[in-house]
């Protein structure tokens, strides 16, 4: 059977989470940064542009347009500089020193646009392009600045490396940090199990308190789940008592008749012998009641009941047994425990009963209240006394309603619960029985 790992699991998703997480993160920054770095560039461009155009004159005489020297950086008198502007108008472009031989044209603006791009520059450069449109003296004219963006772009690229570096640093020590969280809280489990494994040595019940809120729920069960089987083991054994307690009598019996006369006792042996064969064979019919063993499933009446009921069918053909589930018929109590139960109390309520038998269940003060009644004849109330103690029977041969009363008694208590017997009006015999919900 393949077996699966919750750490390699969780080690799984938090690798894809993290990788997802921290490549969504690298993009957000590398476009961050590129976009700060932009409108940076962009804000310089601008402050440029204004001194250009305050520097830009109309000559009186001969009403040519020419940039006053103090209008522009020395940045763009040297050449291939990173730094051009490209003025525009009317029969007029003013190009800056440093855009030297290289041939460059944009489009012209109307009044009021502006327009940023990128473009490829001269000597591999990477240029970023802001123009804006005006009039001056009612002319119209286009200015282009530009600055090579490529320093910043490797500039960029650096931070963006070392982000890159800081987060795999960061994603590494979540790893490991997970890791070791997995190791310190998966103690919890280990320490389940070896106090579960020193149960099965010991009758000394294991301690699961102080688990984590996350794990309560689950040691609750596993420390319910071993009391009902402590309980199950000291059912078994009473069960066990029970038998030898009414073998030994018919033994005993057989014992002394060994030297005596078989044919002066033969009557008597066999009888002996065949209380022993009614005793096994009641065994078995237990056996045959519980069917499966499924220790720890709850009862589903209306699944687990209707085999039993034809068991009993057969076993008592001129009995009819009625049931009422409406109120509940999904027990929290063990299956076994209680298929072992009601068929004990049906088993000895169609041995009175004349013709019916009713099984009924009910949530009472958050007790679960399960009755059988039958249409018998009724007990005398020292009858019925007699009948609630351990290994007593009214009749050795016929009746044998004690062994199972006393075993429905052991497993009732068991759970805490009560379980009554009386007569009721005008005949028979109603058994209740009371259990916890919780």
């Amino acid at each position: 059977m393949m077996t699966v790992s919750i750490r390699n699991q969780l080690s799984r998703s938090l690798i894809i989470a993290l990788c997802v997480t921290m490549g969504a993160l690298l993009v957000v920054i590398n476009w961050g940064v590129g976009q700060i770095s932009q409108e940076y560039i962009l804000s310089r461009l601008k402050h440029d542009a204004e001194s250009i155009v305050a520097a830009l004159e109309q000559d009186p005489l001969s009403q040519s347009w020419q940039l006053s020297p103090r209008g522009a950086s020395n940045v763009y008198q040297r050449a291939l500089s990173g730094h051009y502007y490209l003025l525009s108008g009317p029969d007029i472009e003013i190009r800056s020193r440093s855009l030297w031989d290289y041939p460059v044209s944009f489009d012209r603006l109307t009044k009021g646009q502006e327009n940023s791009f990128q473009m490829p520059g001269a000597n591999d450069q990477h240029w970023l392009v802001w123009q804006q449109a005006f009039s001056k003296n009612d002319t119209l004219f286009t200015l282009t600045i530009i600055e090579d963006s490529a320093p910043l772009d490797a500039l960029k690229w650096r931070y963006t490396l070392w982000a890159i570096l800081v987060v795999a640093l960061g994603a590494t020590a979540l790893f490991f940090m997970q890791q070791w969280s997995l190791t310190r809280n998966f103690r919890y489990l280990d320490s389940v199990r070896k106090k579960i494994q020193a149960f099965r040595y010991s009758e000394e019940k294991p301690d699961l308190s102080g688990m984590p809120s996350e794990l309560a729920p689950l040691a609750d069960d596993i420390d319910k789940l071993l009391q009902q089987l402590k309980q199950r083991v000291s059912h078994s054994r009473n069960a066990l008592g029970n038998l030898a307690h009414e073998i030994k009598r018919p033994l005993q019996r057989l014992q002394q008749l060994q030297d005596e006369s078989e044919m002066e006792f033969g009557a008597d042996i066999k009888g002996l012998l065949n209380d022993i064969q009614w005793l096994i064979q009641r065994e078995m019919k237990r056996a045959r009641i519980v069917g499966v063993s499924s220790p720890g499933r709850q009862t589903d009446l209306l699944i687990d009941l209707p085999p039993v009921i034809n068991i009993l069918g057969k076993l008592y053909p001129a009995v009819r047994i009625e049931t009422d589930f409406s109120s509940e018929h999904i027990l929290p109590q063990d299956r076994d425990d209680m298929l072992e139960l009601i068929g004990n109390l049906l088993d000895n309520a169609c041995k009175y009963a004349m013709s019916e038998v009713d099984l009924s269940t009910a949530v009472v003060d958050n007790q679960l209240m399960i009755r059988i009644r039958d249409d018998g004849k009724g007990l005398p109330q020292e009858s019925i006394e007699r009948l609630m103690l351990r290994g007593q029977r009214l009749d050795e041969r016929e009746e044998g309603a004690g062994l199972g009363l006393s075993i429905c008694s052991d497993i009732v208590e068991s759970y805490r619960g009560r379980l009554t017997l009386e007569n009721r009006e005008p005949h028979g015999i109603e058994v209740t029985i009371g259990l916890p919900l919780r």
